[in-house]
């Protein structure tokens, strides 16, 4: 099979195959469904040699599937708004990415992305190469670990958190709306990278003691996570998500803190607030709306919970991004 040319196109190599429409402006390029399918669009910005940064907002008449052949070294981050996207590689089951950060380093093997027929899909998306990491680390004199061999230690935990939420959000919003300088893409781009190393380091020191959880109990807390991941807005109650990992409550709290490094009603909330980070960007819901959804009786309760997670007010999120 012959290399597919994300280096040099990034998102654009996919648009070239399915002919969408292409239009060009300095950095940006604009990537259009054909008429055919549904009304949908690409945004990707391309400031320097082995980086792209993209938002997409689209509906397929019928099902995208696209191999990506990529021969360099690099990572694709994808934060899915709404949707689902599903990475199948050779000798590995297959993956399907629901809303929320994900993390694919590129082993050397082509990997097919797929979006089902009719599907509703938002999403935006960081493709970053080794040689732009090391160019950045030789600039700056850096040895922090953000190349991709270190991101074979990065687990879900380490990517999808309230602090990579806010990175991609400035991403995306910064694509669709052209409101961050050219050199800003690279340094939100290692940020992300360097966020991920450093949530790994953070839960080293808070695991340095913790207490053992076996094989099995992690695959079982694995579906919890999974479950609370698909819809926080609407969790199943604690006895179910005990059923679903085959535990008492004492020790679904205990192994839970143990293997991700924070307790399970921290997650939850931080599943929720993260939730509520990429509602804030739909202009037909106001907060109270939003609160509602996020079980919460008031705005004056959502706001602070949001502020404990992300630092900022809903209202001072939205004034940020011209909401």
């Amino acid at each position: 099979m012959d290399y597919t040319k994300e280096y040099d196109l990034g998102l654009g190599a996919l648009a070239k195959h399915f002919k969408f429409d292409i239009t060009y402006h300095n950095h940006y390029a604009f990537y259009t469904l054909p008429g055919t399918w549904e009304n949908g669009w690409i945004h990707e910005v391309h400031t320097c040699d082995g980086l792209f940064v993209a938002s997409a907002w689209l509906t397929t008449e019928k099902a995208l599937n696209y191999t990506m052949n990529i021969k360099e070294p690099c990572l694709l981050i994808l934060c899915i708004d709404s949707g689902e996207i599903t990475l199948t590689q050779k000798g590995k089951a297959s993956r399907t990415l629901t809303p929320f950060t994900h993390l694919w380093i590129n082993p050397g093997r082509p990997v097919r992305l797929a979006i089902p027929a009719g599907m509703h899909a938002c999403f935006t998306s960081v493709l970053i190469f080794d040689s732009c990491i090391e160019g950045f680390l030789k600039a700056t004199g850096s040895s922090y670990p953000i190349r991709v061999k270190d991101a074979t230690l990065w687990k879900p935990q380490h990517i999808d958190t309230p602090n990579i939420m806010l990175v991609m959000e400035q991403l995306r919003w910064g694509v669709r709306g052209n409101r961050l300088p050219p050199p800003a893409y690279l340094c939100k781009a290692i940020e992300l990278l360097c966020l991920f190393a450093h949530n790994l380091d953070i839960e080293k020191q808070k695991r340095s003691r913790r207490d053992y959880v076996t094989w099995n109990d992690e695959k079982q807390l694995y579906l919890v996570k999974e479950r609370i991941d698909q819809n926080p807005l609407s969790l199943p109650s604690t006895e179910e998500l005990c059923h679903l990992a085959q535990m008492s409550q004492s020790k679904l709290r205990i192994a839970f803190k143990s293997l991700y490094g924070t307790t399970l009603y921290s997650y939850i909330r931080e599943s929720i607030m993260k939730r509520a980070m990429q509602m804030l960007a739909d202009d037909e819901l106001n907060i109270k709306n939003i609160a509602h959804q996020c079980g919460y009786e008031n705005a004056a309760k959502f706001s602070a919970a949001f502020k404990a997670i992300h630092g900022i007010t809903p209202s001072a999120f939205r004034k940020g991004f011209g909401l």
